[in-house]
């Protein structure tokens, strides 16, 4: 048997005789989803946990191309935002020693931090409701690329530089790594020792972790180490990820090593009672509404199972790291490669693993009752008429026409058109066999799909811009937020903006005022105007990364 052979099989110890599981013919079965995959490429790790123990270990390909290391059962894997709930531990280990409260405002620890209202609490950033824009979304809006080298201290003071929120605190909840960036400094601050120096001192080494550790400075030493890997045509090349900044990423760590965290969760020989129930108790918006996350953690169900997961993603790197604790047992997943389906793969491996537990009651899940076609009414053209126009979908940044065409109301896309037939006052369905609803009022229309869900779409007037009408928008423009300077100019009647490091990009108008961008997170640009209707500045938004302000500069 070769080493290679070796180092790649299937591991199986020993199991729980109660509530037994059959460990061997889930192997087969997970084999089976590798056998389109090379073992001479990059490839995964994947653990299963029962009944406090680790029962499965699967190790396939290869750790580091260069050197042709196969993956092992002491690879260490860069973990992304699996990491996000370390930090959340180490933040409630440190309110249950005293030493700080999650209602405490951040200024407390953070006084560089711009003084917003309402206040920002600890407990904002750990659900992710602070507003705060994300880290990513701003280094790359001011010129940073992901394989630059980014370090803790650049991080936190980009972070500290910003004067707007995407939104007041615990109006909405949105994903944003700015906040655990703040969360593990506020660790550091609080103990006086680094945030790896307290993860190491105060979780892995109680839970003999010892093949983990965040990592916070370029050149740092990872034993075992692997990298990651995406296709450029038919050649692997190593996709780069050089950001040191920790909490919110950056914890190294085996299947092992993550399969004693899982355990963990049920022994809790570090943590206490109290804490595992704040990472697993979901947190209210203040209109009241849950949003799914608790500490560090989406809190759900799956079928018809309790599940605490999260998953993580940086250059090709994708961890995932889900517990379902009625039934004790724990799903494990890494990946290097950037041409396997990790998230596919992932539940593929939890419903071979749910498969012996599903029965139909426990798989039931409750539903809305469908929404169903109703009778045909009859409109005249003129007022069939009165519903033409553009509607733009600012959620998805994506516009519809609604025309008539051959007295028959059309919706209209740029991947084909769709008759409305009308059922009420305003309201119509798409001829097609799924229901899809689509009603009308206050300039705007409302897509209702059969499930209830809605998609409102604001009416607008379409720009006509030419090179002349577009010079006004030419010059330059600074954020102080950024430290960030973007240019503008005309080249084929498209305005293009320009960035030293970024390049240059085409911008394609909408409506007045209002062009959508293709770079990175420089996505939807809204130009700003004085009472003299002069243009004075810009705000550009993306995804979690709301509004960041630009001024012309003279």
């Amino acid at each position: 048997m070769t080493l290679l052979f070796v180092l790649s099989a299937i591991h199986l110890v020993g199991q729980n005789k109660s509530n037994p599981i059959n460990i061997h013919q889930i192997g087969t079965r997970i084999d089976s989803l590798l056998n389109h995959y090379n073992e001479n490429e990059p490839g995964v790790s994947i653990g299963i946990v029962k009944n406090n123990q680790l029962i499965y270990e699967k190790y396939f390909g290869l750790a580091n191309l260069d050197y042709e290391i196969p993956i092992h059962q002491e690879t260490s894997f860069h973990v992304a935002s699996v990491s996000k709930q370390f930090t959340a531990f180490a933040i409630l280990l440190l309110e249950d020693e005293g030493k700080l409260s999650l209602d405490d405002d951040i200024r407390i620890y953070l006084p560089e931090m711009h003084e917003f209202e309402p206040k920002i609490t600890i407990a904002h950033l750990l659900n992710h409701t602070s507003g705060l824009k994300d880290k990513y979304n701003l280094l790359r809006l001011s010129g940073w690329t992901l394989d630059d080298v980014i370090t803790n201290e650049q991080v936190l003071e980009l972070i500290f530089n910003q004067k707007t929120l995407n939104f007041k605190p615990n109006e909405k909840h949105m994903y944003s790594n700015a906040n655990y960036a703040l969360l593990a400094e506020i660790v550091a601050r609080v103990s006086k020792m680094s945030f790896a120096e307290f993860t190491r001192k105060h979780i892995f080494e109680p839970l003999q972790m010892y093949d983990s550790k965040f990592v916070d400075q370029k050149g740092q030493v990872v034993k075992n180490k692997s990298l990651s890997y995406f296709k450029v045509d038919s050649t692997y090349v190593e996709d780069l990820f050089n950001n040191f900044s920790v909490g919110a990423t950056n914890l190294n760590t085996t299947i092992t090593d993550l399969s004693k965290w899982a355990i963990n969760y049920n022994t809790k020989k570090v943590g206490s009672d109290l804490i595992f129930n704040k990472m697993q108790t979901l947190q209210h918006l203040n209109n009241g509404e849950l949003y799914g996350y608790a500490n560090g953690l989406f809190i759900n169900t799956y079928k018809g199972f309790k599940r605490i997961e999260h998953s993580g993603q940086d250059a090709s790197y994708q961890a995932y790291l889900a517990t379902f604790p009625e039934l004790n047992l724990s799903v494990i997943f890494t990946n290097i490669n950037g041409g396997i389906n990790g998230a596919r793969m992932v539940y593929d491996i939890m419903d071979i693993c749910l498969e012996q537990y599903v029965t139909d009651e426990t798989a039931k899940k409750p539903t809305a009752e469908k929404l169903t076609h109703q009778k045909p009414i009859s409109k005249t053209p003129a007022e069939l008429t009165s519903y033409e126009g553009h509607y733009w979908d600012e959620g998805d940044s994506y516009s519809r026409e609604i025309k008539v065409e051959n007295d028959t109301l059309r919706f209209i896309t740029k991947n084909g058109n769709t008759a409305l037939v009308p059922v009420g006052e305003h309201a119509f369905e798409m001829d097609i066999h799924d229901y899809v609803g689509i009603s009308f009022a206050n300039n705007q229309m409302i897509m209702t799909l059969d499930d209830g869900y809605h998609i409102i779409s604001e009416k607008y007037t379409p720009a006509q811009y030419n090179a002349t009408t577009l010079e006004e928008f030419t010059g330059r423009y600074y954020s102080s937020e950024l430290n960030a300077y973007y240019s503008f100019y005309v080249k084929e009647n498209q305005l293009v903006a320009k960035h030293t490091r970024l390049g240059d990009f085409k911008l394609t108008a909408i409506k007045n005022d209002y062009f959508i961008g293709n770079k990175g997170s420089f996505l939807k640009v809204v130009f700003v105007r004085n009472s003299f209707n002069d243009v004075i500045g810009f705000e550009v938004s993306s995804s979690r990364a709301k509004n960041v302000a630009f001024k012309k500069i003279k």
